[in-house]
């Protein structure tokens, strides 16, 4: 072919010629400009797209840090509410502190004090975290036959079978894994083998060459699902699962999926949508659909409550400090509809697609404005390997957003934010952000990747932020260099590089992982709980052996427990059999599962055609159920939306009072725990702790409230001094007034008088001449008449 090429090229002229070869060139450069400085387009398969995860709560001091590259240090910040979590991210608890992760909307882990937790994989199919050191509880709600989810341990792996409730923990370099619900297996360099629902496993040492199998007495296992439900939704739990049969025989009962309101309208899998039933309401938008919109302020706009983070993988990515402040952030569109801001999840209807922040970059030069996309406007998802984008849309998607000059909300109320580049490094503060200058924005162009801009790629670059950072100790050093094992290695992700040698995973060779463990059935009852909450297994003999010595020594407690756990013995050996048939189809089930989804799959392969004649029936069956659910709830929509607000505002109140009463009793309950004398030596060095943790809480409690009554009486105070200025300042200005009101009356009696003195003087003055002047002389004539009228006057 290049034969031929060369042979019609000979007829053409040589001007011809040199000016095709100058178009090659030029056209060759270009797409390698293209893709060294705007980025290169990655295959848009979504199995291969990186998640994120959020930060769903955060109680204490607790570290995120990002594992980038082998030579760089890890830079431990203070993690917050709403931070993504995604692949080669780690959370580390802090003592006294607690947090939890939302995988997705279903899946959800909650770490306990000094756990560690690393995220090396996160996509469709293929969940695997790794647990160095503490304990934490994985809450799994979805999770399909081919799906991954596997937590990596420094004595082996945990798989995940079934959706249900896991403990994992690490102690004294050996792991306890307790299934509460659901079906695990373990994967160890010595082989594997199954964990069944209320069972209890003690893998030993880094080889975990066997495996203690127990089981966990009824009672314990409730005060771990009461524990963790009560910490989960603290607002609705009411006690139910005290009793570990009401969690069996109904685990979902608090499932958001099942009373969640924002779940009617997003069957996707999005964390924190129950959040948005407390703080907004959904409406019936034109065009649009059900939207969702916050109960704010006058004046609000959306992007303007938080910071952003520019040391994720995705890019800038925006960190809210609002509560619900998760899924509108992420996820599809904002608009401004009648007065007022909504949520257009549109998209989210048929996929859920998660951007780092839908919003649109505008350079001012020392400044930065964004403003938020709107329904129409495109997005190009990508996330950055070294600070160069790595787009996960097609070549066509990124062409149309790099022309995208105009957005729907350019003209919307707030939209556009204005601050100074270096405002970038800090919590967005209402004094920092700038007048929008109309002119200058029209004549500036948004950009579709921000690092393009040099001064954000020099604040990203220099982690120039305004996180706290935090330095650990060293047995915390210790915890996290520890090594985990895996039942196969993560993959390789290109802006996180190899972590498997980053984070020291190591994976059981394939011939290991297909031997059998040795389970050693101790046939106990773990009754007891150690200070981290974990199940500790010991033998049934020598506990009952010294529970016996101490009975007869007259210890009445210890009898009290002899009983209690001759009747969980009693009742696990009457349960026995049916368990372990129970678990023998809980086995066989899960693989005919696995094979009828194989098989569906292939099936599912060679019928594309009836495939999409399905799914084209199944979208309208879909608009046909929406244009009902329309025409019934446009009868009286506002009505019944009201009435429905008032009931859950009423359960919420009675559901609210709830809490403290059992809280209340359920520190009684533990100072009566607390009094009883210790036992054991071990329990005596359990009591110790929990005295000094008790002692310590109650102290900072102490402290907490110490400061509030001190910030109460110096309100109080400031408060009686400013009323009494204000007193003051009142009588004084009502003195002055009263003072110029006398000296005004004072002015007006002096001209009265003065006037009043005036008109007396004013006849003398007339009458002076007559008196002190010569004598006038009068005529003859004058004097006459004169006296003849005095004649006249005198009496006859």
């Amino acid at each position: 072919m290049f034969k031929q090429s060369i042979k019609r090229l000979s007829g053409v002229s040589p001007r011809v010629a040199i000016a095709g070869a100058l178009i090659i060139v030029v056209v060759i450069s270009g797409i390698a400009l293209l893709l060294t400085r705007g980025g290169s387009v990655a295959n848009a398969n979504p199995a291969m797209q990186p998640h994120a995860a959020r930060l769903d709560r955060v109680d204490g001091s607790v570290g995120i840090a990002r594992a980038e590259d082998e030579d760089k240090q890890l830079d431990w910040a203070e993690a917050t509410v709403n931070t993504p979590v995604t692949v080669g991210d780690r959370i580390y608890a802090r003592d006294y502190a607690h947090a939890s992760i939302a995988l997705t909307g279903h899946n959800y882990v909650r770490l306990n004090p000094t756990t560690s937790l690393d995220v090396l994989a996160l996509e469709d199919q293929k969940t695997q975290l790794a647990l160095r050191s503490g304990s934490a509880l994985f809450d799994v709600g979805a999770l399909t036959a081919d799906e991954l989810y596997e937590v990596a341990t420094p004595c082996g792996a945990i798989d995940f079978k079934q959706p249900g409730l896991y403990q994992v923990g690490i102690e004294d370099g050996n792991a306890i894994i307790s299934v509460l619900n659901g079906l695990a297996q373990v994967v160890g360099q010595e082989g594997s083998g199954y964990i069944s629902k209320g069972q209890v496993f003690t893998l030993e040492g880094a080889t975990a060459a066997q495996a203690l199998a127990s089981t966990i007495a009824p009672s314990t296992a409730g005060d771990i699902v009461d524990e963790y439900y009560r910490y989960r939704y603290p607002k609705v739990y009411n006690g139910r699962y005290r009793s570990y049969d009401a969690y069996l025989a109904d685990p979902s009962y608090y499932d958001p999926y099942r009373n969640s309101v924002s779940y009617q309208y997003l069957p996707a899998d999005i964390p924190g949508l129950y959040d948005l039933d407390s703080y907004g309401d959904w409406v019936d938008v034109n065009d649009y659909g059900y939207c969702w919109a916050p109960r704010v302020n006058a004046g609000w706009a959306p992007f303007r409550s938080g910071f952003w983070d520019l040391d994720d993988i995705w890019g800038p990515s925006w960190v809210s400090s609002e509560t619900w402040g998760w899924a509108p952030y992420h996820y599809g569109r904002w608009s401004f509809v009648n007065q007022r801001w909504f949520w257009v999840p549109s998209e989210v209807r048929t996929r859920a697609i998660y951007y780092p922040a839908p919003v649109a970059f505008i350079p001012l030069g020392n400044q930065i404005a964004w403003v938020p996309l709107g329904p129409g406007d495109v997005y190009a998802p990508r996330y950055y390997d070294n600070f160069q984008p790595r787009y996960l849309a097609s070549a066509e998607v990124v062409r149309v957003v790099t022309a995208q000059n105009t957005f729907v909300n350019y003209n919307a109320p707030g939209a556009i934010t204005v601050v100074p580049v270096q405002a970038l490094t800090r919590a967005i503060d209402p004094r920092v952000i700038a007048p929008v200058d109309a002119g200058l924005i029209g004549k500036s162009r948004a950009v579709i990747d921000p690092f393009s801009v040099d001064s954000i790629r020099e604040l990203a670059i220099r982690h120039d932020d305004g996180r706290r950072r935090i330095k650990f100790e060293r047995r915390e050093q210790e915890a996290l260099n520890t090594a985990v094992v895996a039942s196969t290695t993560p993959e390789v992700l290109a802006a996180r590089g190899n972590l498997a040698k980053r984070l020291r995973v190591e994976a059981v060779p394939e011939q290991r992982r297909e031997a059998k463990l040795k389970v050693n059935a101790t046939g106990e009852v773990t009754s007891s709980r150690g200070p981290d909450g974990l199940p500790q297994p010991l033998a049934q003999s020598q506990r009952m052996n010294e529970l016996a010595s101490r009975a007869e020594q007259g210890d009445k407690s210890a009898r009290r427990e002899m009983r209690q756990l001759m009747r969980d013995e009693q009742r696990t050996i009457q349960q026995q059999p049916q368990a372990s048939a129970q678990i023998r189809a809980q086995q066989e089930q899960s693989r005919q599962q696995l094979k009828q989804q194989r098989q569906a799959d292939r099936q599912q392969a060679g019928a594309g055609a009836g495939q999409e004649a399905a799914r084209q029936a199944q979208q309208q069956q879909m608009k046909q159920q929406r244009k009902a659910e329309r025409q019934q709830q446009s009868v009286a929509p506002a009505q019944a939306q009201q009435q429905q607000m008032k009931q859950q505002r009423r359960a919420e109140r009675q559901q609210q009072s709830a809490p403290a009463a059992q809280q209340q009793q359920q520190m009684r309950q533990q100072r009566k725990e607390q009094r009883k004398p210790p036992e054991t030596f071990g329990q005596q060095q359990q009591f110790r702790r929990q005295a000094q943790q008790q002692a310590m809480r109650q102290q900072q409690m102490a402290q907490q409230n110490g400061q509030f009554k001190a910030q109460r009486r110096a309100e109080q105070q400031q408060r009686a001094v400013n009323e009494e200025m204000s007193r003051r300042a009142s009588m004084q200005a009502a003195r002055a007034q009263q003072r110029a009101g006398q000296q005004q009356v004072m002015q007006q009696q002096q001209q009265a008088a003065r006037a009043q003195a005036a008109q007396q003087r004013a006849p003398q003055v007339q009458r002076a001449p007559a008196l002190l002047g010569p004598p006038v002389r009068q005529d003859a004539g004058a004097q006459s008449q004169r006296r003849a009228e005095k004649a006249q006057r005198k009496p006859q």
